[in-house]
C-alpha cells in the first residue's frame, strides 16, 4: 500500500505580497499627508495669534497716545509753530504727555507722534515686508525732538499690516459739526495754535478684521508751560 505525503507550502504568495505593499504605501501616504495638514493647521493658527496680537496692540498704543494728548504746539524747521494737533483724513500728528522714555533719550516726557498708512519696504528682514499683497501698514512716527530743527526726521515705527483705508474726522466745538481736518481753520499769523478738537474719530478699513470705529473724546484744558524764574 503505497501512502502519499502532501507537501504543505509554507510563506505568502506573491499576489498577498503586493497587497500587503499597496496597503502600507496607502497608510504611508495618508499619514504624511495628515502630518502635513497639521504642521500646516499649526502655521495658520501661529500667524492668526500673531496678527490678533499686533492688532490689539495697535489699539492700544493709539488709545494709550490719545488719552496722552495735550494742547502743546511745537515749534517746525522753519519760523513758525505746527499746532498742537494737525490732522487730515488719512493722518494727523499730536504732543503726548507721560511718554516713557525706555531708551535714556536726552528728551523731557512730552513728545510729538503722528498716524498715517504706508506700504511695507523690501527688507526681508522685517516682519512686515512681503512678496504678496497684503495692503497698507499703520504707521506710528515719533520725533527724537519738540521743537523740531531742519534736520528733525522721525522714526517710524509699523503697527499693524493689512490696512485698507485711514479716515479721519474730528469734531469742532465751536461750530458743533465733523470736519475732515484740523484745525479747521489754519490760523492767519505764525503764533502757537493750542485749539483741540471736541474728539477725534478714527475709522481704520482691514482686509482681516474689517471696518474698526473709534471716537476718542478731548478735554479742553490748554497746555501750560512753566515760566522760567529769574536769578
Amino acid at each position: 500500500m503505497i501512502t502519499r505525503q502532501l507537501k504543505v507550502q509554507t510563506g505568502f504568495t506573491l499576489v498577498e505580497v503586493l497587497v500587503v505593499l499597496v496597503l502600507v504605501a496607502i497608510i504611508s501616504v495618508g499619514s504624511f499627508s495628515l502630518l502635513d495638514i497639521f504642521r500646516s493647521t499649526d502655521r495658520v493658527v501661529e500667524q492668526r495669534a500673531e496678527e490678533l496680537r499686533r492688532f490689539s496692540m495697535a489699539l492700544y498704543r493709539l488709545e494709550d497716545d490719545l488719552r496722552q494728548l495735550t494742547a502743546r504746539p511745537v515749534k517746525n524747521a522753519y519760523s513758525g509753530y505746527e499746532p498742537a494737533l494737525r490732522g487730515d483724513e488719512d493722518e494727523f500728528e499730536f504732543t503726548r504727555l507721560g511718554a516713557a522714555n525706555l531708551t535714556g533719550e536726552p528728551r523731557g516726557e512730552l513728545q510729538r507722534l503722528g498716524y498715517s498708512i504706508g506700504y511695507p519696504e523690501t527688507d526681508e528682514r522685517s516682519p512686515f515686508s512681503t512678496e504678496e499683497d497684503s495692503g497698507a501698514l499703520l504707521l506710528r512716527s515719533r520725533w527724537k525732538v519738540l521743537d523740531r530743527g531742519p534736520d528733525s526726521e522721525p522714526v517710524v515705527e509699523p503697527l499693524m499690516m493689512g490696512v485698507e483705508s485711514l479716515t479721519l474726522r474730528y469734531f469742532d466745538p465751536e461750530s458743533e459739526a465733523w470736519v475732515a481736518q484740523w484745525p479747521p481753520v489754519p490760523p492767519t499769523d505764525s503764533s502757537p495754535d493750542s485749539r483741540l478738537p471736541k474728539a477725534i474719530e478714527f475709522v481704520l478699513l482691514t482686509r482681516q478684521y474689517g471696518e474698526i470705529r473709534r471716537v476718542f473724546p478731548f478735554s479742553t484744558v490748554e497746555f501750560a508751560p512753566q515760566e522760567s524764574e529769574d536769578p
